[in-house]
């Protein structure tokens, strides 16, 4: 659940501004007076410790336009070719958020707990937060750590609580996407997950109130689509022009247009709220609380004295959460439809927890085969190729003398999660291969899906781990137990399954299709669990 996993699909005509746009026509000449300065500030600007680095992809004189290019359409052979270059060695490369390190993946939990490292200070350096409409971008990077209190102390602490709110959820989700047709339907996978996974978590965000409001779930849905939509575009210019290009970009204009529509839906349920526990304070009754992410962030804030917005909040939990869990249920999904014979173990086990205990608090810790399912397809399609993304706040050395200065930026190598020293076949989707792992002793808490290590940075590592994991996980089991139980699929025929790479960043494919029915019969009521467990 980190923001890199949000970065959208986007095809090759939405990269660039229209040659013949007025805009670039008047750009042209604000281009040509900064091009020189910003290529010999980037010169000037690079740190000695960093030129005792190799670069894989060096820039040509005064212009890393083609570096950071390559660095676009060529990452995983670019750390691929460096790791042969400089086994087990840092390097640097030239991306999209400029000069950074990569880390070989064993310095994983070496710098897993380096409090001179930041994630926080990284968002922060980016500077997309001061573009108007972009708030929650700059939220994330926030120094109280606002997000990852209310995840860790609310949204973990009550995940027993909101179980069957989020099973009521998934089973409407389903059935206004999916339907009881018991005829083979031919859909776009990734269009109905996210529908069903920002239903599924606004009911747990945002509460009754605002889970089943459509201009919201649009919202939720297509603002960080927008917003990333045109980073990837300033990302072709110098930083210095981007609160001019801000207000020419068409996806800053929606950027800017969703913001104020949500602050108008978010604003009376607040503004009713407050009413309501003034009321229940003036006549001496008990606060009423509403157990949602609303409320939380209130309580935290208080407790921190901060100030906060809570559309920002509630934008920028939109943005780290639902994009990331729904690549990854589509691709489970998808790896499921290319090995049916996983389907009927997975529903068996699912069934015989859910008859025995319903949904328990343990009920969903149990399914070990669906954990490693889940686990299996994150291993294979990671959100991206180098992770761990920090920036250096104070100067430092790692454990083989290299240098770490403040300003810096670096990655970690995911490359351990696929590496045949790691993992035995590595290429193969082994839907097996964590539930065996988890009954080895020593393994029965590293091989769960929310559990992190250097050998699996799904949720990255260590203190800057992904924290709503814990949710994230439970959410996408119990989508799962509806889909399964309710429904079967298969892959649409002709369908393309390869994810789409842009840099680091592996997507899903936004074309893959499957085909879907509703099943004859079915071996649990699921619906009926819910409502009388």
């Amino acid at each position: 659940m980190t923001w890199l996993s949000t970065l959208p699909i986007l095809g090759e005509k939405d990269w660039f501004l229209p040659h013949d746009s007025a805009f670039s026509g008047s750009l042209s000449y604000v281009l040509l007076t900064v091009i020189v300065t910003t290529a010999a500030y980037s010169w000037t600007t690079l740190k000695s410790s960093m030129r005792k680095l190799p670069i894989i992809n060096p820039p040509h004189f005064f212009s890393a336009s083609e570096a950071r290019e390559l660095h676009l359409t060529s990452s995983k052979d670019l750390l691929s070719k460096a790791r042969k270059l400089w086994p087990n060695k840092p390097f640097r490369m030239l991306t999209d958020w400029g000069d950074t390190i990569i880390l070989p993946g064993e310095f994983a939990n070496e710098i897993r707990n380096e409090p001179k490292l930041s994630f926080a200070g990284a968002t922060r350096q980016d500077g997309f937060g001061a573009l108007s409409g972009f708030e929650p971008y700059a939220d994330f990077g926030r120094p109280d750590n606002l997000f990852q209190i209310v995840a860790k102390k609310h949204l973990t602490k009550l995940l027993s609580k909101v179980t069957e709110p989020l099973s009521d959820e998934a089973a409407l989700a389903a059935s206004l996407n999916l339907g009881d047709s018991r005829e083979w339907r031919d859909i776009l996978v990734g269009p109905v997950v996210l529908d069903i996974i920002s239903r599924m978590s606004s009911r747990v965000f945002l509460g009754h109130e605002l889970c089943r409001n459509e201009a919201w779930l649009k919202i939720t849905k297509e603002y960080t689509i927008n917003m990333f939509g045109a980073i990837r575009k300033f990302q072709h210019y110098p930083p210095q022009l981007r609160k001019l290009l801000q207000w020419f970009i068409p996806e800053c204009k929606l950027v800017r247009d969703q913001f104020r529509t949500a602050t108008e839906i978010i604003a009376p349920i607040i503004a009713e709220r407050r009413k309501v526990k003034q009321k229940a304070r003036a006549v001496g009754e008990e606060i009423p609380e509403f157990n949602d992410a609303l409320d939380w962030v209130a309580q935290e804030a208080t407790v921190k004295g901060s100030e906060y917005d809570m559309t920002t909040f509630q934008l920028m939990i939109s943005f780290v959460a639902i994009h990331t869990s729904t690549n990854l249920l589509v691709q489970t999904m998808l790896d499921i439809a290319q090995h049916p014979e996983i389907m009927q173990p997975l529903r068996d086990e699912i069934v015989g927890i859910l008859r025995a205990d319903g949904w328990k608090k343990t009920s969903l810790y149990n399914m070990r085969l669906l954990d490693s399912v889940l686990k299996e397809s994150q291993r294979l399609r990671p959100i991206g190729y180098a992770l761990m993304r920090r920036s250096v706040e104070e100067d430092f050395k790692l454990s083989d003398g290299t240098a770490l200065k403040k300003g810096m930026r670096l990655h970690v190598d995911t490359y351990r999660m696929s590496s045949p020293e790691v993992y035995e076949n590595p290429e193969v989707w082994d839907p097996y291969r964590f539930a065996k792992l988890r009954s080895q002793p020593g393994h029965e808490n590293t091989a769960q899906l929310v559990s992190t290590t250097q050998d699996h940075l799904g949720f990255g590592h260590g203190e800057h781990g992904c924290p709503g994991r814990f949710f994230a996980a439970n959410e996408l089991k119990i989508a799962l137990c509806h889909l399964l139980i309710k429904y079967e699929w298969r892959l649409a025929p002709g369908t393309d399954v390869s994810p789409i790479i842009k840099g680091f960043t592996i997507q899903r494919n936004p074309t893959a299709r499957i085909l879907i029915r509703r099943r004859e019969t079915m071996e649990l009521d699921i619906d009926d669990l819910v409502t009388a467990s």
